[in-house]
């Protein structure tokens, strides 16, 4: 890896060589904050599949990072083909984690309905770092018969007693999710599954059952959801309120986007002592068309979004960015309504307040440009997109824009976190342009992780 390469963020999480998927595990044991990815170091060496590993960051305030040792390997019969997604539980002093085994067969498959096993393990730890020997809990045989062989990415959780969740694709290509219960987190019995009464895609990745507010909710991740104005990218990254009675008959209610861009896949959260619900998230998109190749010369790609702070209210989950981004500001300017901007810098955060107009134009890079007009706002790469075009979002009455801006990404909250867009963007040209705008403009230059 060319620790040089102009591309690699700032104050974003990178895999060192090799590539980063969907963050798994996160967790906070006494003072440290642990966050495990999907990585394979390989990824960038060779075009063969090769087996992924769970990374691994550990930080006490989300500004200082040490690079930890690889978390799990694949060194099992249940899980000598990669280390998927999975969840991870902290409790009296141990952590749990749980995570996908999965097993692929050589010959003529379609890794579907047959060809591969999706075994769900679980491995402890008392400080996060080392791991003990592995378990078996669960394999194809112990799902529903309807079920592909595309069960997967455990969440586990404490109630009454403990609850493990599934991402699954039915044998009528329906995406929905299996509850599993347990007394003792090592046996597990079929409780029941959600799913929608609509078409919703036909696999459901990732989930993650959480409350916010005393609302349940079920954060996921459908692929195969058709594409339409509003459903853009190749698969979609979202949730839905779970309606009715938890123990009884229950419901999930509309799906909604968490994020508008080009790059927000495989969200999940953790809790911290604090109570506060933080979401991770892969800046990226599984199966994506476009290419990722810019930074794949230079042995790694992918990264993940900047950590958010999740509140619920009027049945809308807001997204905001965690108190502790504050502690990289460098510099601080104001502008006051309809003074012309010109600045450079590839890092900065941009908060535009008290809104008072009907059209914004902002410019990013060379030709990179966020506009609004006619209550839309629609975010257009130009050159800087690598092979990504537009994205647009309706937006009926525009209050706040805040933006962060790394050396290859940006990151937009929307009326205070009740939309966000991200996208990974490649330009090194280093401009933002805002022409005469009535509304209040504050301008921070970041600085960055400091990563060990």
């Amino acid at each position: 890896m060319n620790q040089q390469d102009p591309y690699r963020l700032h104050y974003h999480l990178m895999p060192l060589q090799g590539s980063l998927a969907d963050p798994n595990g996160m967790c906070q044991i006494n003072d440290t904050y642990h966050i495990y990815y999907i990585y394979n170091p390989l990824a960038c060496t060779t075009k063969e599949r090769t087996a992924c590993v769970w990374g691994h960051y550990s930080t006490k305030d989300f500004n200082h990072f040490k690079v930890e040792p690889i978390a799990i390997k694949p060194d099992q019969p249940w899980d000598k083909d990669g280390i998927y997604s999975g969840s991870s539980l902290y409790e009296n002093h141990q952590l749990s984690v749980f995570y996908t085994g999965n097993v692929r067969y050589q010959g003529d498959y379609d890794y579907i309905h047959d060809g591969r096993q999706q075994n769900v393990m679980m491995t402890t730890s008392k400080d996060g770092i080392h791991f003990s020997s592995k378990q078996l809990l669960l394999t194809n045989d112990d799902f529903p018969a309807s079920m592909t062989k595309h069960v997967r990415d455990p969440q586990v959780f404490k109630e009454d007693c403990y609850y493990m969740v599934l991402g699954a694709r039915h044998l009528e290509n329906k995406g929905l999710v299996l509850i599993y219960k347990s007394q003792d987190k090592i046996h597990w019995n079929y409780w029941k599954q959600l799913t929608t009464s609509y078409p919703c895609g036909y696999m459901w990745e990732c989930p993650d059952l959480i409350t916010l507010n005393q609302q349940r909710i079920l954060l996921t991740c459908p692929q195969g959801i058709p594409q339409t104005e509003v459903y853009q990218n190749q698969h979609q990254c979202g949730y839905f309120e779970v309606i009715g009675d938890w123990n009884g008959e229950c419901d999930l209610g509309d799906f909604k986007l968490l994020d508008y861009g080009f790059d927000f896949y495989a969200a999940r959260t953790f809790l911290t002592q604090k109570g506060e619900r933080i979401l991770f998230a892969w800046m990226g998109m599984s199966e994506a068309s476009y290419s990722q190749n810019i930074t794949y010369r230079d042995g790694w790609m992918q990264a993940m979004a900047m950590p958010r702070l999740l509140t619920y209210r009027h049945h809308h989950i807001y997204q905001s960015p965690i108190e502790q981004m504050k502690d990289l500001r460098l510099s601080h300017q104001v502008f006051l309504p309809f003074e012309r901007i010109y600045k450079e810098s590839l890092c900065f955060e941009l908060l535009i307040s008290n809104i008072n107009c009907d059209e914004i134009t902002i410019q990013f890079r060379k030709d990179c440009y966020l506009r609004y007009k006619d209550r839309m706002l629609i975010l257009d790469m130009g050159t800087c997109g690598d092979g990504r075009d537009k994205r647009q979002l309706k937006v009926k009455h525009l209050d706040k824009l805040h933006i962060y801006s790394d050396t290859s990404s940006l990151e937009i909250f929307i009326n205070d976190g009740y939309y966000t867009m991200t996208s990974r963007i490649f330009s090194l040209n280093n401009q933002l342009i805002i022409e005469s705008i009535d509304a209040h403009i504050d301008y921070y230059e970041l600085g960055q992780y400091q990563i060990n």
